[in-house]
């Protein structure tokens, strides 16, 4: 007994020093980001460069992106922190329209792609305006993050075209209340050799990178996307397919 609540007490520290660890990184990076939004707002108003001004108008959507990420990082760190000392769990969580993220992804990503050479062909399915076909149970600021880090993997590592599909997946769980849980899925695809089969199980390990590559990028998405709810998973190694796996907003909930 003594050694399971020593063991329970260094668990409880960790975590603790992990909360304490984020809300104090989320603080630091509030003002630089708000810097970094006003000079970009500067610099797309008084420039006299179209092209100027666009590519700060894309630079300033994706600070905006990422202080959404910080704001949601700081919010979570605090609900865990009250949650621990008995103030309750999370509620319901919102659903937000996926359609607005893909199309926001494809234009930031688009010319990037343009400029190396390469093609990014982000395709929208059938009725995806519709209110319930597209909307996710998951917040469109962590969604996005994840998405560009699989698109700037896919320009780094990949090659050829790189696609963005989007379907609905039924899969089956014993532990859903209907024995089955519904969900959308961005799946994204290039045309390049893939993930070596040495690397492909260990591919969201933090220690593990690719060439150039600090090896924080794919842990740090599916981190964002786990905290959605969902799932980050390789689909398939050869050519490389990574998919985003999101609660479909309207389905019926776990138990």
């Amino acid at each position: 007994a003594g050694a399971l609540a020593a063991s329970a007490g260094r668990i409880s520290r960790a975590l603790a020093a992990e909360r304490r660890f984020s809300a104090d990184a989320s603080h630091q990076l509030r003002t630089p980001l708000t810097a970094l939004s006003m000079r970009l707002e500067e610099i797309t108003a008084t420039t006299a460069e179209p092209a100027t001004a666009a590519e700060a108008e894309v630079a300033l959507a994706q600070v905006e992106r990422l202080t959404a990420v910080v704001e949601d990082l700081l919010h979570r760190t605090r609900g865990a922190g009250l949650a621990g000392e008995g103030a309750g769990g999370d509620g319901p969580r919102p659903s937000h329209p996926l359609r607005e993220v893909l199309v926001q992804q494809a234009r930031e990503w688009e010319p990037v792609f343009a400029r190396a050479g390469r093609r990014l062909d982000v395709a929208l399915p059938a009725g995806a305006g519709d209110a319930g076909g597209l909307r996710v149970v998951a917040a469109p600021g962590p969604v996005s993050q994840a998405l560009a880090t699989l698109l700037e993997n896919a320009l780094a590592h990949g090659g050829g075209t790189t696609r963005v599909r989007v379907r609905r997946e039924r899969a089956s769980s014993s532990g859903h209340q209907h024995g089955w849980e519904e969900w959308v899925v961005v799946e994204v695809a290039d045309e390049g050799p893939g993930v070596p089969e040495a690397l492909g199980a260990r591919i969201f390990e933090r220690s593990v990178s690719g060439a150039a590559s600090t090896g924080l990028g794919l842990a740090l998405a599916r981190d964002l996307v786990v905290a959605e709810g969902g799932r980050l998973e390789l689909v398939r190694a050869r050519p490389a397919v990574f998919g985003i796996f999101l609660r479909r907003a309207g389905a019926p909930s776990p138990r």
